[in-house]
């Protein structure tokens, strides 16, 4: 039995349990004649009566520990609109409504409802048929007013945003060898390969799960200085990226999460300057002084490698969005002047951005 009473209650209705506590069962019967009488019945008793005001709406409250000696009852209901009067009957399973009255019509709410000591009825008897609203608790104000409910216009955009973005951001980038090659074995030697860096480009959606991307990476110039007893130097590693990639995509709502795979093109100049101080050395007690200088030497590169990463975006409105995504680049290239060298790192990213969609 409890089981058929939850699913009728359920098919019957919309119920909503809610937090205030009622002082007592209420009934609430709205729609009314102004100025009619509204009766309760239950189990063919009148337990309550009262008027209806100039809105058509009466209130009755009744305690069921008073009327049914019971905290809650499961109860059927029916409505009969008589000349000048309408009766809101309850009826507990197994027992039948009162016969109708012959100036009365019947109407009658399908389904069995619980009533607890909390709980509010509010019967509309307008229309041909009457219906019945529950609720655990207090009834909403909305139940009890003729004014339309007003419905909140909310933004509506494609989720999965397909055509032209722009995007821009700053991340920390990390060059993995450039200060171990920048010191070598010098142990007096400060430097830091984490620094910050930019990026600017376009990506086109061509489905909501699949794109393509091209943009420009700039990490800020890394730095690093060292020396001993009679020389010192400083060194530097400067690069610029572009970067062409596929994006496949998985959309949900206003987030998209991609990966993003593909190639980059590097220039980049590598380069020091050290400085060694005269130094005086003697043999067979002459003194000689050997003279030192500045040198400078600069290695600069391009090339071709791989990168590859992913990250997510979010719709905050239907052409801006915020994204966040890490990317693992190669930077591997030759010499671009005569002479010989090369240049094979790492460079790891961490970006936050921001997008916008162009045209529709």
């Amino acid at each position: 039995m409890g089981s058929w009473r939850r699913l009728m209650l359920a098919a019957a209705l919309n119920v909503t349990v809610g937090v205030g506590v009622a002082a007592a069962q209420t009934v609430i019967v709205r729609h009314a004649a102004p100025g009619s009488t509204v009766e309760l019945m239950l189990n063919s008793a009148t337990i309550r009566s009262g008027q209806a005001n100039s809105r058509g709406d009466a209130r009755l409250i009744i305690n069921l520990s008073v009327v049914a000696g019971k905290a809650e009852i499961d109860v059927q209901v029916a409505v009969d609109a008589c000349e000048g009067r309408h009766r809101v009957l309850l009826a507990e399973p197994g027992l039948t409504f009162p016969p109708v009255e012959e100036s009365c019509t019947r109407g009658d709410i399908a389904g069995l409802f619980v009533m607890r000591r909390v709980t509010t009825f509010v019967v509309d008897v307008a229309g041909a048929s009457p219906t019945l609203w529950l609720r655990q608790g207090p009834a909403p104000m909305q139940w009890l007013s003729d004014e339309p409910i007003a419905v909140r216009s909310e933004r509506t955009w494609d989720p999965s945003h397909t055509g032209l973005v722009l995007f821009g951001g700053g991340s920390f980038a990390r060059v993995r060898s450039a200060m171990a090659l920048a010191c070598g074995d010098v142990t007096e030697c400060s430097g830091d390969g984490s620094r910050y860096a930019y990026s600017a480009g376009a990506s086109f959606w061509v489905l909501p799960y699949a794109g393509a991307e091209i943009a420009y990476l700039k990490p800020t110039r890394l730095d690093a200085a060292g020396g001993g007893d009679t020389y010192r130097f400083t060194s530097f590693f400067d690069a610029k990226l572009v970067t062409i990639t596929g994006k496949g995509g998985i959309p949900f709502g206003r987030f998209r999460i991609y990966g993003k795979g593909g190639v980059n093109f590097h220039r980049a100049t590598f380069g020091t300057t050290q400085t060694i101080d005269d130094t005086t050395i003697t043999v067979d007690d002459v003194e000689t002084t050997l003279k030192g200088g500045t040198q400078e030497f600069a290695l600069r590169t391009k090339g071709w490698g791989w990168i590859y990463g992913g990250g997510m975006e979010i719709w905050l409105a239907p052409t801006f969005a915020i994204y966040t995504e890490i990317t693992h680049a190669t930077i591997k290239g030759k010499t671009i002047d005569k002479g010989e060298g090369q240049v094979d790192d790492r460079l790891i990213h961490i970006m936050v951005g921001a997008t916008i969609r162009i045209g529709r």
